[in-house]
This record gives structure tokens, C-alpha cells and sequence, in this order.
């Protein structure tokens, strides 16, 4: 399985969600396969037969998002990482008013 895939796949979650990678995921991305733990590995390997499932379309998206997180200055990835932690420490009702709201505009955009 080559790095881009599991990077995909260990951020496919947050990317659709959000259209860019938790921190964790691009953490991963500094890894080889063989570096990863087996919690690591398992993860990847979930997130992988996810994405397997997943419509075209959706694989798709989940790709278009990581190579446009790809293009982004270190600066941009970094108020990223810090808008998603943020999110992350919210109460759970505060995420879910939020992923309804990104999800309805999302919808509008579709």
C-alpha cells in the first residue's frame, strides 16, 4: 500500500468533513508503513476498507482534498491543524451544530 493511499485513507474522516487532515493523519504522513505501529497499521488499514466501500464520487473528493491539503503553504496547514484542535476541544453539541451547518452549506454548494 504506497504512503499517499494511507494518508488518504487515515484522513479520509476529517477530509470530508473538513477538507483537510487532522494533525495526526499528517503526522502520518511522515511515516513509512513499516514505522507505523501495529495500532497505526490497523487504523490505516480500517480506513482503507472504508474507503473501499465509499462511492467513486466520494473517493474522489477524499483525493481532490488531500492533493489540494498538499498544495498548501506550511502556514495555511498550520491554522488548519489549530482550527481543527479547537473544534476537536468543543462540547459535543457545539460539533454537531457545526457539522449541520458545514454539512447544509455544503448541500447549497452541491
Amino acid at each position: 500500500m504506497s504512503r499517499r493511499l494511507i494518508a488518504v485513507l487515515a484522513a479520509g474522516s476529517a477530509a470530508l468533513l473538513f477538507g483537510a487532515p487532522p494533525a495526526l493523519a499528517i503526522d502520518r504522513l511522515a511515516q513509512s508503513w513499516q514505522e507505523m505501529s501495529p495500532q497505526e497499521r490497523d487504523e490505516a488499514y480500517r480506513n482503507y476498507q472504508r474507503f473501499q466501500k465509499m462511492p467513486p464520487e466520494q473517493q474522489r473528493r477524499i483525493e481532490r482534498n488531500y492533493d489540494r491539503w498538499q498544495q498548501l503553504p506550511p502556514q495555511e496547514k498550520e491554522r488548519l491543524r489549530s482550527t481543527y484542535r479547537r473544534y476537536r476541544e468543543l462540547p459535543s453539541q457545539q460539533r454537531q451544530d457545526l457539522d449541520r451547518r458545514f454539512e447544509d452549506r455544503r448541500r447549497q454548494r452541491d
